[in-house]
């Protein structure tokens, strides 16, 4: 599904787990169309020459996604050596963009996502994050046999700046400093986390892929929508 796509001369259909694209001329414009098992998305475009791109995006992109804010659940947890630094893998959620594309610029037409939508806070009621919730297996290589459509694979880099065992259970990300890399049949994210204490981390998206030649995926800047961000995101209750 991932890719480019030429404005169409006949109607390009794109069907994958339940999710139905259509996008065909109406007149001199063009009109898309989605339907999947929870909603109908129909839009006219005004042109009658663009481009269709597919990628994976950053989760806060998501146009019903209620959290800026991303917490994975480890299945199992994770011991780390005292000042010592190990690499994991996790899975992630994978949210799709659906962008036009003109002569000069591109633009986010839809988004969507066949992973199941599921939201957590992480704190207390008062001071605590709403975060988009993921629940991942926890392994020490990369895993096969993901459906890019779906999972992707977050490489994260566990630091232990103390002098004792600490037992992580679980990481909180910034998705606003996502950077999502993909090829035809990965979707990739790396991240770090440095442990401060037992009970506080400090965690960041690094901007590269987990395999060689990997593509970036497209970003489109908000700018009114999303207020500056520190890059990095300090979890103070509880690791």
């Amino acid at each position: 599904m991932y890719g480019y796509y030429k404005s169409p001369l006949h109607p390009l259909r794109i069907s994958k787990e339940g999710v139905n694209l259509l996008i065909e001329k109406e007149g001199n414009n063009l009109r898309y169309k989605r339907t999947s098992p929870n909603e109908t998305v129909e839009k006219i475009l005004l042109t009658k020459d663009c481009g269709i791109i597919i990628n994976p995006i950053e989760v806060l992109k998501f146009q019903k996604q209620l959290a800026q804010f991303q917490l994975i659940e480890f299945e199992k947890s994770v011991f780390v050596e005292p000042r010592d630094t190990n690499n994991i893998y996790l899975t992630f959620p994978v949210d799709i963009g659906i962008f036009i594309s003109g002569r000069k610029n591109y633009d986010l037409l839809d988004t969507f996502t066949f992973a199941k939508q599921k939201y957590t806070l992480y704190g207390t009621p008062r001071d605590g994050v709403i975060c988009k919730y993921h629940k991942s297996p926890v392994f020490t290589s990369l895993p096969n046999n993901l459906n890019p459509l779906v999972d992707g694979v977050m490489k994260l880099k566990l630091i232990n700046t103390t002098d004792t065992w600490i037992e992580v259970t679980k990481s909180v990300f910034d998705s606003q400093e996502m950077k999502v890399y993909f090829n035809e049949s990965l979707v990739s994210i790396r991240a770090t986390m440095k442990i401060l204490s037992g009970k506080i981390a400090e965690t960041e998206f690094i901007s590269s892929g987990i395999k060689r030649g990997m593509k970036k995926s497209l970003e489109v800047l908000e700018s009114g929508r999303i207020v500056a961000s520190q890059k990095k995101f300090i979890m103070e209750e509880g690791l």
